[in-house]
């Protein structure tokens, strides 16, 4: 009688330390291309990341970052003004910029890598991540590389030279219009709220780390856990949830008031709650 032999595993679903695992496998397998790509970057603060991308640039691998274009979601620091990507890019790393990217996919000629991870020191250490790790030669990894082509690499613009790379403008932000007192509004629900200023990107306010921008969650786990402590909704903080500027605000009111004023309404404690 002939044994039944089981088929191979496609796709694994990973967990948060199995995700930034199999990321490290990725970069250092990769023999011929790797693509790595995340809307959000901070190398300088993942240094043993950067070596592996070093080391695939060393092998001769050719290697693509891609970020998202610079927005008023990234922030005001400027992800390609970092000392880790300038090193990465003088060592032949290319680097594209897509607007609007929220994807987060890694892969190279063995593997394609589909998660939530972002590159960022706040993802890796404080975040809960899952991924999905998906073999060459499988249908899962012909649809992630077609969708690569027609949703990522169609928009892409290479960044600017390393040369005129140091100092960028600052981010456009739209102006307001005057406005006059208002009367005093009811409350807006907190959905809602959240949607008028559609951040993909927060800001600790007590460490100023990166996070996911949640007025209901303007702390990382790990501040969190110290706030825990005393549950203090009014203890003053040191950074805006939405810009991330060093400014006076708290659990009740994480946003400075130009980021306040930005979501065009007032808010209420229970609108708020943490």
């Amino acid at each position: 009688m002939t044994a039944v032999v089981p088929e191979k595993q496609r796709i694994a679903i990973l967990s948060s330390s199995e995700t930034q695992t199999h990321l490290t496998r990725l970069i250092t397998e990769a023999e011929r291309q790797l693509r790595l790509v995340s809307p959000y970057v901070r190398l300088d603060k993942l240094r043993v990341l950067a070596r592996h991308v070093q080391g695939a640039l060393a092998r001769g691998v050719s290697v693509t970052l891609v970020l998202r274009e610079r927005d008023f979601s990234t922030g005001k620091e400027d992800p390609l003004d970092s000392d880790a990507l300038t090193q990465l890019r003088q060592a032949k790393l290319q680097v594209l910029l897509v607007k609007d990217l929220h994807a987060k996919i890694y892969i190279s000629e063995k593997h394609a890598l589909l998660t939530s991870l972002n590159l960022l020191e706040s993802s890796f250490n404080n975040s809960i991540e899952i991924g999905t790790w998906i073999p060459a030669g499988t249908p899962e990894y012909a649809a992630v590389e077609s969708l690569l082509k027609s949703e990522i690499h169609l928009t892409a613009q290479a960044a600017p030279p390393l040369s005129s790379s140091v100092k960028t403008a600052e981010p456009s932000v739209p102006k307001r219009e005057p406005r006059a007192a208002p009367a005093r509004k009811a409350s807006v629900p907190r959905q809602a709220v959240v949607e008028v200023r559609d951040f993909d990107m927060g800001h600790c306010i007590r460490c100023c780390d990166d996070l996911d921008f949640n007025m209901t969650k303007p702390l990382c786990r790990g501040c969190f856990a110290s706030w825990k402590k005393y549950e203090d909704r009014t203890y003053p903080e040191k950074f805006c949830h939405g810009c991330g500027e060093p400014k006076k605000t708290s659990v009740a009111k994480p946003l400075c008031t130009p980021c306040f004023d930005d979501l065009g309404d007032s808010l209420s404690d229970e609108d708020i709650q943490f």
